[in-house]
């Protein structure tokens, strides 16, 4: 009899604590949680099971107190609201809760002598090579990527960069912010698997491509289109967040996929170095996205292809009011339908085309050059 939809996140025992009263309790409980993409705060939430020694105590101190929630593996601040027909009291916390978001990789448990897949060195290998010799030449790899900004963190002057910068965003990604994101694309956007599907043929994916994605977050669209290509082909995933990258490393390395963390207005690769460049989800985010899509462009050799997929400002002048004034509090821009087709074109390119879903466009095109 749980308010909790599905399969909980957490459901097991923990240590409810409120130190000011001196008082702590063993229950069992049971929390999920979620985070939107308005503001990356994760929000956990649940109930604590029937418990008389804890209903005694909060008839005592009131609803709505202050404590806090330990497991095995973590501890919070959580406040303990109101109590249900069947005796369970409310849980709520923001941030990170105290259960793992992923069940995380031990990695004394693979046994001795355990190392990382020489497939993944060596894609790591061929990604490092693609780099001009001068930067190539002070790039460390240590950590498993291609570190170019000396572990300088990335800016983060609103709340959407903020959050691709958040830990709890990296780790919840996939499972909870980017289907939020394509939810709120309106009716009529693509689901994840179907832009993934989508980015694959528009950029002719197969064989032993070199294939650059520019804002690749925690890597799991790079792990898919590495998926396409055999041989010596190889993804490099490109981002600015560290967070974001450490988690590309930790989940989506593989035999073509390999990562770098970089600024993507000034790309650390000659002109003309990959087969297919593609940007999805992240022009919107950036301080200066017609930079990097003339850098897209740039390194694309002749032939080559490019895919992007942004936001899209709706011609209806009360919905370009309204989604105008909520994106712009929260750092997130709208692009014209004309914006990336206009720029195709004036790079010379051919065979462009443009798919308008809810509020996100999709644009690819071959460099003619």
């Amino acid at each position: 009899m749980s308010d909790l939809s599905g399969k909980p996140d957490y459901r097991g025992p923990a240590q409810l604590i409120f130190d000011a009263h001196g008082a702590e309790f063993d229950v069992q409980i049971d929390l999920r949680g979620h985070s939107q993409p308005i503001d990356g705060i994760f929000r956990w939430y649940g109930r604590v099971r029937p418990h008389e020694e804890l209903r005694s105590f909060m008839e005592t101190v009131g609803t709505s107190s202050k404590g806090r929630l330990s497991t095995d593996t973590g501890d919070a601040p959580v406040l303990v609201g109101d109590v249900d027909f069947w005796g369970r009291y409310r849980l709520q916390g923001t941030g990170m809760p105290p259960y793992p978001l992923e069940p995380e990789v031990d990695p004394d448990s693979a046994g001795d002598g355990a190392e990382v897949p020489d497939h993944q060195d060596l894609a790591l290998e061929r990604a490092s090579a693609l780099l001009e010799p001068d930067i190539r030449a002070t790039a460390d790899t240590t950590a498993g990527y291609v570190e170019l900004l000396g572990g300088t963190p990335a800016p983060s002057p609103t709340a959407a960069s903020r959050a691709m910068n958040n830990p709890v965003v990296a780790a919840i990604y996939e499972k909870f912010w980017r289907p939020a994101g394509v939810a709120m694309m309106g009716v009529g956007g693509l689901s994840m698997s179907a832009e993934r599907a989508k980015a694959a043929s528009d950029l002719r994916l197969s064989g032993e491509l070199n294939v650059l994605d520019v804002a690749c977050g925690p890597g799991n669209f790079t792990k898919y289109l590495s998926e396409r290509l055999d041989g010596d082909g190889l993804v490099t995933g490109f981002d600015i967040s560290e967070q974001m990258i450490h988690r590309a490393v930790r989940d989506n390395r593989g035999p073509h996929a390999a990562y770098m963390r970089g600024d993507a207005q000034s790309l650390p690769f000659a002109d003309n170095t990959f087969d297919a460049v593609c940007c999805y989800a992240a022009l919107y985010l950036m301080p200066d996205p017609l930079t990097v899509v003339d850098e897209m462009i740039r390194v694309l050799r002749p032939g080559g292809r490019i895919a992007i997929m942004t936001s899209y400002r709706r011609a209806t002048v009360p919905v370009r009011t309204v989604v105008g004034a909520v994106s712009g509090r929260i750092g997130i821009r709208m692009f014209d339908k004309a914006q990336f087709t206009s720029i195709f074109e004036t790079h010379g390119m051919t065979e462009i085309e443009q798919q308008v879903r809810g509020l996100a466009q999709f644009v690819s095109a071959t460099n003619a050059r």
